[in-house]
């Protein structure tokens, strides 16, 4: 089979290339046209009326019954164990009350399957697209569904289109119609739903943390409804199944149809599709939101599974996603003090900063543009000559440039900030993404940026603001995430303040990838100590704090003092020797959740290598100078550890119970350390 080089163009265009794609019309109404492809440890097949996917790691089964394909069966593969009851009650995974229902008839007009491979915004996986017509509704589904080899979830999108005469005024708008299903029985199973809050703006206290978790254990009598979570999981012991949205939905926002997940006597529903009715095109398709169906198992397996499933669906490119970033923006008291800080001479003077204590990137934060939003062109008075200096100096000094934009941005005048500035990371800010017109928009013209650089941009997307924006599960293949504002003075709802950004990392550090979200760095000379206890802490420790995310110092590190800066660039410097390897393990929070007074940290493992990274905190009121902290995958086993600051090596024989001893003389202080299996 030959396989082209896909830039773009996704699994529809790789699946439409390819040879082994099969558009037969089946021969029978119930049947489906035989298909197999391979690649790695991942198959699909098609047999009769079946359509099989299996990762290696689990296989998940449809039916096709004249009206959809329907899931029958989702096995783990390690265990055996199917989720799934016998007998379904749905024709179809999906359905939209009015359009598509249980008597709606439908043609299956094409089933394909391809290797989708070199896509830079994608791992390698098996795509397969059903195309589907539902004549009484003049509706086109695509049905994609992709196979990641050894990933332990499989994942699925709908894709709409109005064939002619479609009329979407025929249909009422529906907030929840099922886009995702498994017919897993949950009466006796414990329900656990996670979520992530957005505006983070406005959570920096004490009481307003950033994940919520609710476990239910008591028999479930008829139907739970969950409108606030990002993934629903049903568990028995340590098996366990769950369904993640992908959209933009959060806690404290829904988004654009971002639907709710549903458990009952039916099973595990996902809804939500994103384009109402009347957003169908008779022209092209339009994205419904995807899901994840993942299985796991054993007792840190949920987060594995899910961490494993993100990345792969969210790799890591380490040419563009490994990078410190310092920002313009967060010095400043009032605004106009930190719009000034873009002018080009102080970028300048960041940019040599940067080099000194070893920042990969300088961003450029709003006031580049002057002090409106209309017009995207560097403001003569603060870039006499355009991007030339500041581009220059970039180069001559080895630091990359990143430049913030608003969404509102015109495409052309974004392609055109590449062209003249070569910025290699933008930060997209003030996004209300409350359509679904504005939602693709904004999607399109950041790809279309991608795609303009070579794919040698990265998006960093800002969530501290309560309108939608891309929440923590959707566009993350094009940047990372800018999790929050955290300032020196004002206003006082973002003053940083050490435990909090800690704690907001170790929270995240849960169910999705830390080492794609931003997490601040601040200067704690200059830090309100009216609102803030961060002069009590010290500089390596609020930088190692973020070692384990993607480090962001927000601010202008020209403020910093002589000592200051000989207490961070060795930091950076032995950071910077680890930080590719730390990027192939999964980060987990270990020791208690930090609250000012814990012994607390980030376990960084990778299972291949059998070795990992930690940072262990001591935290300014902690009393006690040792602690015996749980680490995660070396129970039992014989690790030979290494403080990587100090030098100092011990080994270890581990108890089955994980417990490992750590002291810590002085607080606030840490650890930086390297371990590996012996």
């Amino acid at each position: 089979m030959k396989l082209s080089r896909r830039t773009f163009g996704g699994a529809l265009a790789a699946v439409a290339a390819d040879a082994s794609a099969v558009r037969a019309q089946p021969r029978g109404k119930r049947s489906l046209p035989p298909l197999w492809v391979t690649l790695e440890a991942a198959e699909v097949r098609a047999s009769g009326t079946t359509l099989t996917v299996d990762t290696g790691a689990v296989v998940r089964t449809w039916q096709w019954t004249g009206k959809g394909l329907v899931t029958t069966s989702l096995k783990n593969s390690a265990t055996g164990r199917d989720w799934t009851v016998r007998k379904v009650p749905f024709a179809a995974d999906w359905n939209y009350e009015g359009m598509i229902g249980a008597d709606t008839g439908a043609k299956l007009k094409s089933l394909r399957a391809a290797p989708v491979r070199f896509d830079p915004l994608s791992s390698d996986h098996i795509a397969v697209v059903a195309e589907i017509e539902y004549p009484a509704a003049n509706l086109s589904l695509q049905y994609e569904v992709r196979a990641y080899p050894g990933a332990p979830g499989v994942w699925t999108r709908l894709r709409v289109k109005g064939l002619a005469g479609y009329a979407g005024s025929r249909f009422a708008a529906l907030a929840h119609p099922r886009c995702d299903y498994v017919p897993a029985a949950g009466r006796r199973l414990q329900r656990r739903a996670i979520g992530y809050y957005n505006h983070t703006q406005r959570r920096n206290t004490r009481e307003t943390e950033i994940l919520r978790e609710e476990v239910r254990a008591e028999e479930l009598d008829g139907e739970e409804t969950y409108d606030w979570a990002n993934i629903l999981c049903l568990e028995d012991g340590e098996e366990g199944i769950c369904l993640v949205k992908e959209s933009h939905k959060c806690v404290n926002q829904t988004g654009v149809n971002t639907g709710d997940f549903r458990c009952g006597k039916r099973g595990l529903e996902n809804t939500g599709w994103g384009p109402s009715p009347a957003d169908i095109l008779t022209s092209r398709y339009r994205d419904c939101w995807a899901g994840w169906a993942i299985v796991y198992g054993g007792s840190d397996g949920r987060e594995t599974a899910i961490k494993t499933f993100d990345r792969m669906r969210y790799p890591v490119d380490p040419r563009r996603d490994i990078y410190i970033m310092a920002n313009t923006w967060g010095s400043g008291g009032a605004k106009t003090e930190s719009l000034e800080a873009s002018r080009e001479e102080n970028v300048l003077r960041q940019i040599e900063s940067c080099q000194d204590l070893g920042i990969d990137v300088q961003q450029i934060d709003d006031g580049w543009q002057g002090n409106q939003y209309k017009k995207w062109a560097p403001a003569e008075e603060r870039y006499p000559d355009g991007w030339k200096r500041v581009r220059r100096a970039a180069r001559e000094m080895g630091v990359k440039l990143g430049l913030w934009a608003a969404w509102v941005i015109d495409s052309k005048a974004l392609l055109k900030t590449f062209d003249d500035g070569g910025f290699n990371y933008y930060k997209i800010d003030f996004a209300k993404l409350d359509t679904y017109e504005k939602l693709e928009a904004l999607m399109s013209k950041m790809r279309g940026l991608v795609r303009h650089s070579g794919n040698t941009v990265r998006v960093n997307w800002d969530v501290t603001e309560n309108p939608p924006r891309v929440g923590y599960y959707f566009a993350r293949e094009l940047g990372n995430i800018y999790l929050e504002n955290r300032k020196t003075m004002s206003p006082a709802q973002v003053v940083y303040v050490p435990y909090l950004v800690l704690r907001d990392a170790w929270q995240v550090a849960h169910y999705t990838n830390l080492n794609r979200f931003q997490i601040t760095v601040q200067n704690i000379d200059r830090v309100n100590r009216d609102a803030s206890n961060a002069h009590l802490y010290n500089h390596p420790y609020c930088v190692a704090a973020t070692l384990m995310g993607s480090p962001i110092f927000f601010q202008e590190t020209t403020y910093y003092s002589p000592e200051a800066r000989e207490q961070i660039r060795p930091l950076l410097a032995v950071y910077r020797k680890h930080r590719r390897r730390m990027y192939r393990g999964y980060v987990y929070p270990i020791g208690a959740k930090p609250d000012d007074g814990s012994w607390t940290g980030f376990q960084n493992h990778d299972a291949a290598a059998e070795s990992g990274y930690l940072t262990v905190f001591r935290e300014l009121r902690a009393v006690n100078y040792r602690q015996s902290l749980p680490l995660r995958f070396v129970g039992g086993k014989k690790i030979r550890l290494r403080n990587l600051m100090s030098g100092e090596a011990r080994e270890i024989k581990v108890p089955v119970d994980g417990q490992v001893s750590f002291e810590i003389n002085q607080s606030p202080g840490f650890q930086f350390l390297r371990y590996e299996v012996a």
